[in-house]
């Protein structure tokens, strides 16, 4: 399992990182300086400046140790940027999500104090961090200490992009806007056509007698669409890209249980339901509910429309410890369809509007690999010859945490 979540808006992210004239290796006296001042308000003997890149890390200033680009699995930093709040972990070998982590296991250095603050571009953007490191647990920083090493990681960013004597031209991201609308845009339809859909099959058998399971299906994606108009407002900026998860401690069955709830029709207009195969249910998780669900449902209303006639949904804890979800059907996937190109950066344009597929792939794949990145997850797709699986993965910590 990948050891760090994905920004959202990874990609509007790096664009902004690399539009930095003065976001390069090459190193400052200020920049020392300030590393220098952390070390000393945290009573540290490491502190950097770190600038996290797509599978790398490197240090605009590092003092106390020496350190070189390395991969973001030994990074600490892709944590604190995926929030505008300082990261403090006053002993990382008993936080769920950094035991395991190269830095922190044993073999390691033998991390144990972690304090950080995000470095805010001009745009929103994070790039990195500020913080300091110890390979002894501190107790947690004060919030005067705080609030000083927060004006010092401002200082880096004007350091950084001229302020002053020249500001950085602050400029939209049009990208960042698109990429966020045609996602969100596509996810807010996805309830819509379970309401629509419903309705039309309710209203053609009218004659019939009402259909019970059809309208608890146009009722939860009521709800369900009511609740992510919510979510969205709330923990979304289209300005950046970028979404944010509200995370708390819940039960997956009844998750599960709704996703299983759905009774569509498919394109040849033939109900399609979803079995559970219950398996290992994991305990409570420490996750975005809503997010998890908008995945699971994504997933669920592309093998309907996408394909074959059974669809089941199972749960497992794998080998590792890992939270598996998936969502199989006996449908196969377009012959011309190379499944490597579905993990590849998501870009807005052409590429989403063509991803003509079936067994259980169409546009809500991209979102839902956001998504569980987003959690610090994985998503895979498994294509057999009679068969397609879409598999989350999240990551064990999710579990320790709750």
């Amino acid at each position: 399992m990948r050891t760090y979540p994905i920004p959202f808006n990874e990609e509007a992210r790096l664009r902004s990182v690399f539009a930095v004239p003065g976001l390069n290796e090459a190193n400052g006296g200020v920049f020392d300086a300030i590393c220098e001042a952390t070390r000393k308000i945290l009573d540290c003997p490491i502190a950097h400046i770190s600038v996290v890149e797509g599978d790398t890390q490197w240090y605009k200033s590092v003092v106390g140790i020496e350190l070189g680009r390395m991969p973001k699995s030994n990074s600490f930093c892709t944590h604190t940027i995926m929030s505008g709040k300082p990261m403090v972990v006053p002993d990382l070998s008993k936080d769920p999500r950094f035991e395991t982590h190269p830095m922190v296991a044993e073999g390691g250095p033998g991390a144990r104090f972690y304090a950080g603050v995000p470095l805010v571009l001009s745009s929103g953007q994070r790039f990195g961090s500020l913080c300091g490191l110890d390979l002894v647990p501190h107790e947690a920083p004060s919030d005067h200490q705080m609030s000083i090493l927060i004006d010092l990681g401002k200082a880096v960013v004007a350091a950084l992009e001229g302020i002053p004597p020249k500001p950085v031209e602050q400029t939209e991201d049009e990208d960042a806007k698109s990429t966020f609308i045609t996602l969100i845009g596509h996810e807010l339809r996805t309830p819509l056509t379970i309401l629509f859909g419903s309705l039309q099959l309710q209203e053609a058998v009218a004659d019939q007698g009402t259909n019970k399971a059809l309208i608890s299906s146009a009722r939860k994606s009521t709800e369900h669409l009511m609740g992510l108009v919510e979510t969205i407002i709330t923990y979304s900026n289209a300005s950046t890209g970028e979404l944010s998860l509200n995370e708390q401690v819940c039960e997956l069955e009844g998750i599960l249980q709704g996703v299983c709830e759905l009774v569509l029709p498919g394109v040849d207009g033939e109900l399609k339901s979803i079995t559970f195969n219950e398996g290992s249910l994991p305990p409570p998780l420490f996750i975005d509910p809503d997010q998890i669900k908008l995945a699971l449902h994504a997933l669920a209303l592309n093998a309907i429309n996408h394909g074959g006639q059974k669809i089941s949904l199972a749960s497992r804890i794998d080998a590792s410890g890992n939270i598996e979800l998936s969502i199989t059907d006996d449908g196969t996937l377009d012959e011309n369809l190379e499944l490597a190109a579905l993990y590849e950066p998501f870009v807005v344009g052409g590429n989403i509007n063509e991803r003509g597929t079936r067994g259980g792939l169409g546009l809500g794949l991209p979102l839902t690999r956001k998504l569980v990145e987003l959690h610090g997850g994985e998503f895979e797709v498994q294509a057999a010859e009679n068969s397609t699986a879409a598999i989350i993965r999240l990551p064990a910590w999710r579990m320790r945490t709750a």
